[in-house]
């Protein structure tokens, strides 16, 4: 019960602040390739999380410049090539309403990307907040319940297999 009402409180809370922030129409035939800087939220899922590196590879090999979000604890998990390039987020930067706190807040707004990749297949209101609260023109999420209020760009992700999904995600955003 508890929880339930500190993630309704959230939601109210973040639709609040997104309620001012209109997405600008935009043509993505050709925004993906002439994007250079990328944000990855990586999938908070264990199992997802390893899945989700062929997008890493992917997006590295097409010259892109990613900066990569993830628990601190989970850095280490991340290929060598890529350690170097994430911002480990600690424990006490998550409030208690599970969002980012002001101070994980200030440390992603001073950069600026052309798009931000949240890979988490299931609702996480940290992660749709996150990909909101950076300066970014083109954010990229799964298909989850109120995703079209956080994404501009919604790939499908319900299939139960992980393998499956970050395949057909990575198809969908080559095609861009």
């Amino acid at each position: 019960m508890f929880e339930l009402i500190k993630k309704k409180t959230a939601e109210l809370i973040v639709s609040g602040k997104l309620k001012h922030k209109n997405n600008q129409e935009l043509s993505f035939s050709s925004a993906l390739k002439k994007s250079f800087s990328f944000l990855v939220l990586m999938p908070a899922d264990e199992k997802d999380y390893r899945q989700s590196f062929q997008i890493l590879d992917y997006l590295e090999s097409q010259g892109k410049t990613l900066t990569i979000l993830t628990n601190d604890f989970r850095v280490s998990l991340l290929p060598a090539k890529y350690r170097n390039k994430a911002i480990g987020f600690a424990v006490n930067e998550v409030s208690k309403l599970n969002l980012p706190t002001h101070k994980l807040t200030e440390r992603l707004q001073e950069k600026l990307f052309d798009v931000v990749i949240d890979l988490n297949r299931e609702e996480n209101l940290f992660y749709s907040y996150t990909a909101n609260i950076v300066k970014s023109k083109i954010r990229i999420g799964f298909k989850k319940r109120k995703a079209d209020v956080y994404y501009n760009f919604l790939v499908e992700g319900s299939d139960s297999d992980s393998v499956k999904t970050y395949n057909n995600f990575l198809n969908c955003i080559k095609m861009f």
